[in-house]
């Protein structure tokens, strides 16, 4: 129940502060700060953006996008409820996947308002503390690099938010990282990535 309620107070917040949202992010996503304006909107086609990461978390350090492999790279935060719903989904996601890449971007962790930036100290206790419950690789970003060339760049203002990239190295989802339509876009890509493509 506390889960349902969390989920309606978020999406008033999300109505409230964006005007209006996708249907797929008002009910799975929290709102972040609205994207900058950028010239080209990236979407479903489009070679993906570089990774940009600077700081790893959990798991083995990917530098860059390969083609022939197939990715997940899901932007989320710890404060943020539906994100937190979805580390079961990835992990078994990665588990039954294991030539899948799966990344979650930690892009959205809030500064304290003073003192010190400990926002990398209390993501490392909240992936500590979720052991094999969070069995993917982590990543940490302050820069914003991610961000803007991932999320802004499609227009994305809710996370959690997953991108699919296909072995081709181009875009293959961009949306929710819960239910049926990241399921069948995922199942596409490693099917695709098996026929060479």
């Amino acid at each position: 129940m506390r889960s349902v309620l969390a989920m309606v107070s978020a999406i008033g917040v999300m109505v409230a502060v964006s005007g209006v949202l996708p249907v797929e992010q008002m009910l799975t996503g929290v709102s972040i700060a609205a994207p900058k304006k950028q010239a080209k909107v990236l979407a479903v086609g489009d070679d993906a953006p570089k990774l940009q990461i600077s700081t790893w978390i959990k798991g083995q350090p990917v530098n860059s996008i390969e083609k022939g492999k197939v990715y997940v790279v899901e932007f989320w935060a710890t404060w943020c409820g539906p994100c937190r719903d979805s580390i079961p989904h990835l992990t078994k996601t990665q588990k039954d996947n294991k030539d899948v890449i799966v990344i979650g971007v930690a892009s959205y962790e809030r500064k304290p308002k003073s003192g010190a930036d400990d926002r990398k100290t209390k993501l490392e206790k909240f992936v500590k503390d979720q052991g094999d419950k969070m069995n993917y690789r982590v990543a940490f970003e302050t820069d914003d690099k991610m961000g803007s060339a991932w999320m802004d760049a499609a227009k994305r203002d809710g996370i959690p938010t997953a991108f699919i990239v296909g072995a081709d190295g181009k875009i293959a989802y961009i949306g929710s990282p819960h239910g049926g339509s990241f399921d069948a876009a995922l199942k596409s890509a490693v099917e695709a990535s098996k026929k060479g493509g």
